[in-house]
């Protein structure tokens, strides 16, 4: 038997936070009045979540089940919710705002 026949080729796992990240996908995400974003349940959509950015850790908070269980707990922590919105917040900058000359002059 040739040694390429007995190597097993090991696929690595997805992590928890990447797994959540691609799940993030599936989630539509709108903004919400008078603040913040409104992320709808990837399996409910009648379900939805309210994220807002928290004014002392400036992060970016969900008021799901997971994230209020996890997202106090560890630091960096980003449930579906608020990598969708995340996502949204950037799409939406890159085509609406995001002007490249006016970054170059900031830089100049």
């Amino acid at each position: 038997m040739s040694q390429k026949k007995n190597r097993v080729t090991k696929r690595e796992d997805f992590t928890p936070a990447e797994q959540r990240a691609a799940r993030s996908e599936r989630i539509e995400v709108r903004e919400a009045e008078p603040y913040g974003w409104i992320a709808y349940s990837e399996h409910h959509p009648a379900q939805s979540y309210h994220l807002f950015r928290d004014p002392h850790t400036k992060r970016l908070v969900c008021t799901c089940a997971d994230f209020i269980f996890r997202g106090e707990a560890e630091r960096h922590y980003e449930c579906k919710h608020v990598s969708a919105a995340l996502k949204f917040i950037a799409r939406t900058y890159l085509a609406n705002e995001y002007d490249p000359q006016r970054q170059f002059q900031r830089a100049a």
